[in-house]
């Protein structure tokens, strides 16, 4: 998925923005990301706060008529499902909300640019429950789920746990298990990368965990 990442300042000092951020030296960052959603199934996550709400009718207000929303639900293995219908959204649940940290799929009947505008969440927490969930990065990044900041996402990955990134190309995943302390699957032994916009599943082998991060800035 392209994307179109800008992160401003209140005094507009950011500098050396990246999609690592690694040379950030500003507080209070916001901005926007443009995530291209392409015609037919993707995923796609918020990695913004927005105002006054995460709520799907506040973070993408008028997309296509006749996109569909689909949020998976861990407690009871199915979806909680939205549409937008001649300029309003139906379905499930209407304050259904995508935070940073989660993601939805998406079905669009025409390609579009979502737009997420609102606040860099710099301290993160992501539950990740036993078995299956849908996470993403809480800051917008394109890092290795790995361990090890600042190369990496902080990801807190345990022996056997799974991860499947959607394609929207092919409707398949990209598969990859992390065993016996190495990534194997699909990306030839690298750690998966998700893209900024990317959610993905997560098959948690072991017990409930929680995806914990902190992003400090300044000299």
């Amino acid at each position: 998925m392209r994307t179109k990442t800008l992160l401003l300042t209140a005094a507009l000092s950011a500098a050396g923005v990246a999609t690592s951020m690694a040379q950030v030296y500003s507080v209070n960052m916001v901005g926007y990301i443009n995530c291209q959603v392409p015609t037919g199934f993707s995923m796609l996550a918020n990695q913004l706060n927005a105002s006054p709400d995460n709520k799907i009718t506040t973070i993408l207000p008028a997309p296509p008529n006749n996109t569909q929303i689909f949020k998976f639900n861990p407690a009871t293995g199915g979806y909680i499902f939205l549409q937008f219908v001649d300029g309003a959204y139906e379905g499930d649940d209407l304050d259904l909300a995508v935070n940073p940290g989660e993601g939805v799929f998406i079905s669009a009947g025409t390609a579009f640019t979502a737009t997420f505008v609102g606040e860099v969440q710099l301290s993160s927490s992501v539950s990740l429950p036993a078995g299956f969930s849908v996470a993403a990065s809480a800051l917008p990044q394109s890092l290795p789920l790995t361990p090890a900041p600042p190369a990496g996402l902080d990801f807190p990955v345990g022996n056997g746990d799974q991860i499947f990134q959607f394609n929207p190309a092919t409707g398949g995943y990209i598969f990859n298990q992390f065993v016996d302390g190495a990534w194997e699957g699909d990306g030839m032994g690298a750690a998966p990368t998700p893209a900024i916009c990317e959610p993905f599943f997560v098959n948690n082998a072991g017990a409930a965990k929680s995806w914990n991060r902190t992003f400090s800035v300044g000299p």
